[in-house]
C-alpha cells in the first residue's frame, strides 16, 4: 500500500521503514504546529497510532484539536523546570520560539512579532502525568531551544526507541546540535542518521532499528508527497465530474440526432408529395391532349365528359391537399430547425456552465466534500447488503418456529391487537410467513384450498400427479387400494 508522506524532509518516511512492523504504536511530538502541513506524526495517526503533541501556539493548538481526536494536545512549552517561558509568536509561520535572538532575527527580516507568556513542564512530568510507559519515537522541534527539553527528560524509565531532533539554526544550514548531542550520547543513545535538517538517535536497546536508516528515502519506500496525493484527488474529482457533464451533453447531442432525423423524414415525404403532384399534373395535361386532339368533337358523349370533370375536379382537391400537406410540412420543418437551433445554445451554454464550475473557487474547496459523500453513500449501500445477508439465513431459519407459534389463536389475537388488523407491520409479517394470512383449524375447504402449500407438499403432489399421468398412459388408472 503507497504511504502518504506529510513531512517536509521525508522524516515519517524513514521512521515508518523502521517501525513498519509496529501497530497502534506511541509517539510524542514537541512543538508539532500544524496537524498535517510539515506533520512528522500525521502519517503515523492515519494508521492508527496515537500519541501527546505539544504546541503552545494557540492558532496551531486548536487545528491540533479539530484534527487529531484520539490524541492528548497539550498547549504549554516544554523546558528543564516547571513555570512559565517568554514565548516569541512568529504570526502565520512554525517559527515561534523562547529565544529572542532568533525572535529579532525573524523581526528583522520582516515577520509580525507577538510576545506572550506560556505555562511550561519537563518532558518527564509530562510523561508521569499522562501515564507514559512506551513511546517508539520522540520528535523534538523547539526553534532553539532543544537543550532545555532534553534536560528535562531523563530518559531512565521512559526511554523513546528513536529520537529526532531539528539540528540546524532556524531557516540555515548552520549546525546546531553541538550543544545538545552529549546530552543523548551520554544517555545510551548512538545517532544513526542525518537529513540535512534533522538528526536521529536510536536507544542502544534497539540496535536492531539501525539498519532502516542505511540509506535515504527512495521508491522502494512506496511513498507519494501529500501534496502529489491531493493533486491526485482533486484530478480524479475532476474528471468524474467532467464525464458526468459529458453524458449529459451526449444525452443532448443523441436527443439533437434524433430530432435531426425526424427532419429528414419530413423532407422526404415533403418530396413524395411533391412528386405525386408532378405525376397529377401530367395527367391532366394528357387529358387536355386528348381533347385537343378529338377538336372538342361533339362526338364526345356525356358520360365521357362526366368522367373528364370528375377527373379534374378530384386533381384539383388533390392538389389542394397536397398544398395544405407541403405547407404543414414546411412549418413542422421550419418548428424543428428551431428547437435543433435551441438545443446547440443549451448544449453550448452547458459547456460554458461547465468550465466555469470547474474554475470557481467553491469547485475547488468542496472536492473533498463531495469525494467524502461518494465514500458514505458507497459505505451505507454495503452496510446494508452486509447487514441483510446476516439477517437472512438466521430469520429463515426460524420461520418455521414462527409460523407454528402464528397458528395459535390467542396469540394471533393478541398480536394483531398490539400491532394492528391490517396494519402494514402486519402484513409484511403475514407475506415473510405465509405468503397469505394463515390458515385457521376448522377452516372451510375453499379456505384450505387457498392457504399457501409448503415445499415439501408441492413437491409431493407433483409425484402423485406424475404417477396418475403414467398410470392413465398405461391404460391402467389408478384404484383405492382395498383392504
Amino acid at each position: 500500500m503507497t504511504m502518504i508522506s506529510y513531512a517536509q524532509n521525508y522524516e515519517d518516511v524513514m521512521l515508518v521503514r523502521a517501525l513498519r512492523g509496529i501497530e497502534h504504536g506511541f509517539y510524542i511530538d514537541i512543538g508539532a504546529q500544524d496537524p498535517v502541513d510539515d506533520s512528522v506524526t500525521k502519517a503515523f495517526y492515519e494508521m492508527g497510532w496515537h500519541g501527546i503533541n505539544v504546541e503552545p501556539v494557540t492558532h496551531w493548538f486548536q487545528r491540533l484539536e479539530a484534527d487529531r481526536p484520539r490524541d492528548t494536545n497539550l498547549q504549554l512549552a516544554v523546558s528543564d523546570g516547571p513555570g512559565t517561558l517568554h514565548l516569541f509568536e512568529v504570526a502565520g509561520s512554525g517559527l515561534s520560539t523562547t529565544n529572542p535572538a532568533f525572535a529579532q532575527q525573524h523581526a528583522l527580516s520582516g515577520h509580525q512579532i507577538r510576545e506572550s507568556d506560556v505555562p511550561c513542564m519537563t518532558l518527564d512530568s509530562i510523561c508521569e502525568m499522562q501515564g507514559v510507559d512506551t513511546v517508539h519515537f520522540l520528535k523534538i522541534d523547539c526553534e532553539g531551544s532543544e537543550v532545555a527539553a532534553l534536560r528535562g527528560a531523563s530518559l531512565q524509565r521512559i526511554r523513546p526507541w528513536i529520537i529526532l531532533l531539528e539540528a540546524t539554526e532556524p531557516n540555515s544550514q548552520k549546525p546546531a546540535y553541538g550543544e545538545w548531542e552529549p546530552l543523548l550520547t551520554g544517555r545510551r543513545y548512538h545517532f544513526v542518521y542525518a537529513d540535512g535538517l534533522n538528526r536521529f538517535y536510536v536507544a542502544d536497546e534497539h540496535v536492531e532499528l539501525d539498519a532502516a536508516f542505511s540509506v535515504a528515502p527512495n521508491v522502494f519506500d512506496q511513498f507519494v508527497r501529500a501534496a502529489e496525493a491531493t493533486a491526485r484527488k482533486q484530478l480524479d474529482s475532476v474528471l468524474v465530474e467532467r464525464s458526468e457533464w459529458r453524458m449529459r451533453a451526449e444525452h443532448l447531442h443523441g436527443e439533437n440526432e434524433r430530432r435531426e432525423a425526424a427532419l429528414v423524414e419530413h423532407r422526404l415525404l415533403l418530396a413524395e408529395s411533391a412528386q405525386r403532384e408532378v405525376q397529377r399534373e401530367a395527367s391532366m395535361v394528357e387529358c387536355q391532349r386528348l381533347l385537343d386532339e378529338s377538336g372538342q368533337s361533339e362526338a364526345l358523349s356525356e358520360a365521357s365528359m362526366a368522367e373528364y370533370q370528375r377527373l379534374l375536379d378530384e386533381s384539383a382537391q388533390h392538389q389542394s391537399l397536397m398544398r395544405a400537406e407541403a405547407l404543414s410540412l414546411r412549418n413542422e420543418i421550419s418548428r424543428l430547425h428551431h428547437e435543433v437551433a435551441s438545443r446547440d445554445r443549451d448544449i453550448a451554454q452547458l459547456h460554458v456552465q461547465i468550465q466555469v464550475i470547474h474554475h470557481s473557487t467553491s469547485w475547488r474547496v468542496t472536492w473533498p466534500l463531495r469525494l467524502f459523500m461518494r465514500g458514505l453513500r458507497t459505505a451505507a449501500t454495503g452496510m446494508l447488503r452486509v447487514g441483510y445477508q446476516l439477517v437472512r439465513w438466521p430469520m429463515r431459519l426460524v420461520r418455521p418456529m414462527l409460523r407454528r407459534l402464528a397458528r395459535w389463536t390467542w396469540l394471533r389475537s393478541f398480536a394483531t391487537r398490539i400491532a394492528g388488523t391490517d396494519s402494514r407491520l402486519t402484513r409484511q409479517t403475514r407475506l415473510f410467513l405465509f405468503g397469505s394470512p394463515p390458515v385457521e383449524q376448522g377452516a372451510p375447504q375453499e379456505q384450505l384450498a387457498d392457504a399457501p402449500m409448503t415445499r415439501q407438499a408441492t413437491r409431493v403432489l407433483e409425484e402423485i400427479q406424475a404417477a396418475r399421468s403414467h398410470q392413465q398412459r398405461d391404460g391402467n388408472p389408478l384404484r383405492p387400494e382395498r383392504r
